[in-house]
């Protein structure tokens, strides 16, 4: 029993996660104005490669994140498909990726609770098949005063147990609110169990234009990059769960005359790998 949370708990985690995406290998600065969207993230990491594409409506509002090619020698293709109702607000993502089709998940279908009169998002929940029952994950959002989302707090509902917290992210800020410098994430290992922590993160910035700014949404999406206003330089991962996995990772970038990355190179510590990136607007 205590394996099968397990395995139920580290697959919903897998779902809600994102990929870390590193950003590359320009060698020119400076260049053609650029004030359009973000389209095109292409990195390369030894013989791994990926690309990250990305969609907007009409109105630039983000509606679709696609996902391919390979990293640490496993294949990510994903696609995240976000559908918003005329005002633009969240009603559902759908996830698709062959690792899911790999666990019998054809997609996995989020749905998101907004509160007009607040103006918030209160919650969202997505369910998945394991083993022949259902698994239904369900978020709470927790706010500041200023409108940011401080935390997430996540629910599980199977067909043998009643819902019980299995997960909590905490977010912390800036001073001036405007980037996402900490993340703590909190699990429990047994049914039912105390929230322990699990693992930190701690972002520094750079000054310049993040490429892909969504605020919010960024954490309803689990995308916490994409809240940020400027570009992270340093990240730093320390995990209480598994403290080899411990690991340290400084970027450099190149920046076109708008002061957003041209490109990157992100080098990783312990092991000195490094990823190069190229950022494509339209």
């Amino acid at each position: 029993m205590k394996k099968s949370f397990a395995n139920i708990v580290i697959l919903s985690v897998i779902v809600m996660s994102s990929c870390q995406k590193e950003i590359d290998w320009g060698t020119i600065s400076g260049g053609a104005t650029v004030n359009q969207l973000l389209v095109k993230i292409i990195s390369k990491t030894g013989s791994d490669s990926t690309v990250v594409t990305y969609s907007y409506d009409s109105q630039k509002r983000l509606i679709k994140e696609t996902t391919s090619g390979v990293s640490g020698g496993t294949v990510v293709d994903n696609e995240l498909k976000i559908n918003r109702n005329i005002a633009g607000i969240i009603l559902n993502s759908i996830q698709k990726s062959p690792a899911l089709v790999s666990a019998g998940i054809d997609s996995v279908v989020t749905i998101y609770y907004y509160n007009a009169a607040a103006s918030v998002y209160t919650s969202s929940s997505f369910k998945i098949g394991i083993s022949g029952f259902t698994v239904t994950d369900s978020a709470v959002y927790s706010y500041d005063p200023t409108g940011k989302i401080t935390s997430d707090i996540h629910y599980l509902k199977t067909g043998i147990l009643p819902p019980i917290q299995v997960l909590k992210n905490q977010y912390t800020y800036s001073p001036n609110g405007i980037n996402l410098i900490g993340l703590d994430q909190l699990a429990a290992s047994t049914p039912g169990g105390p929230l322990s922590p699990v693992s930190s993160q701690t972002y520094s910035f750079d000054l310049k234009s993040n490429p892909l700014i969504i605020k919010n949404e960024a954490i309803l999406l689990v995308r916490p990059g994409l809240f940020n206003a400027n570009n992270n330089v340093k990240l730093v991962l320390n995990s209480t769960a598994s403290p080899a996995a411990n690991f340290t990772q400084d970027y450099v970038y190149i920046y076109n005359s708008s002061n957003k990355p041209d490109s990157s190179y992100a080098t990783r510590t312990p092991g000195g790998t490094i990823t190069a990136s190229k950022y494509i607007y339209q």
